[in-house]
C-alpha cells in the first residue's frame, strides 16, 4: 500500500508541477522569480541526490527539481530575471550544503538543503498570509497533497525518509492556510 501511496504523491507532484510550468509559460511570470526558482532547484537536487546516497526514496525533491529547473527555464525565456538580497543569503545556503555534503556527508548536506528551501520560502508564506488571492491556491493544494502522500509513504521514521517531504508539508500548509482562514 505504501509504494501506491508513494506512486502517486509523485503523480500528484508531477502534474501539479506541470501545471505551474504551463501556467507560467501562458501567463506574465509575475510574482515568480528566477533567481527563487533557481535556487530551489538547485537545493531540490541536492535533496534529492542526498537522499538517494543515503539509500532513501528520491522521487518527491527529484520531482521537485525537474519542476523548479523547468519553472526556472521559463521565466529566463520570459526574462524574468531579478537578484535580491535574500536571494543572496539562499545562494549561499546552497554553497554551504555543498560544501557539507563533501565535508560531512550526504546527511547534514539534506539537513541544511531543507532548511535552506524552508527559509527561501519565507517571503512566498509571508506574501501569502498578505494577501491569499496573489498566491496560486491550485498548485500549493497539489504541493501539500503530493508532500502528504510521500510523508504517509516514507520507509521510517529517519531524517533521510521523512525531512524533505515533513518540512515540506509544513511549508505547503503555511501556503494553504490563509486561503481557509481568509478567502
Amino acid at each position: 500500500m505504501k509504494k501506491q501511496i508513494g506512486l502517486l504523491s509523485v503523480i500528484i507532484g508531477a502534474i501539479t508541477y506541470s501545471y505551474l510550468v504551463f501556467s507560467t509559460a501562458k501567463g506574465t511570470g509575475e510574482g515568480l522569480s528566477l533567481s527563487t526558482f533557481c535556487l530551489w532547484a538547485i537545493l531540490a537536487w541536492i535533496s534529492s541526490f542526498t537522499t538517494m546516497k543515503q539509500g532513501a526514496n528520491p522521487a518527491i525533491p527529484t520531482i521537485y527539481a525537474i519542476g523548479s529547473t523547468s519553472t526556472a527555464f521559463v521565466l529566463l525565456m520570459k526574462g524574468k530575471c531579478a537578484w535580491s538580497n535574500f536571494d543572496s543569503v539562499i545562494a549561499v545556503s546552497v554553497i554551504i550544503c555543498i560544501l557539507l555534503w563533501f565535508t560531512k556527508g550526504a546527511k547534514w548536506a539534506l539537513i541544511l538543503s531543507v532548511i535552506a528551501a524552508a527559509i527561501a520560502s519565507s517571503p512566498y508564506i509571508k506574501m501569502t498570509w498578505n494577501a491569499p488571492s496573489m498566491s496560486p491556491i491550485v498548485p500549493n493544494l497539489g504541493f501539500l497533497t503530493a508532500n502528504l502522500l510521500a510523508f504517509i509513504a516514507a520507509g521510517s521514521w529517519t531524517v533521510k525518509d521523512r525531512l524533505y517531504t515533513g518540512t515540506s508539508v509544513i511549508t505547503c500548509s503555511l501556503l494553504v492556510i490563509p486561503w481557509v482562514l481568509f478567502a
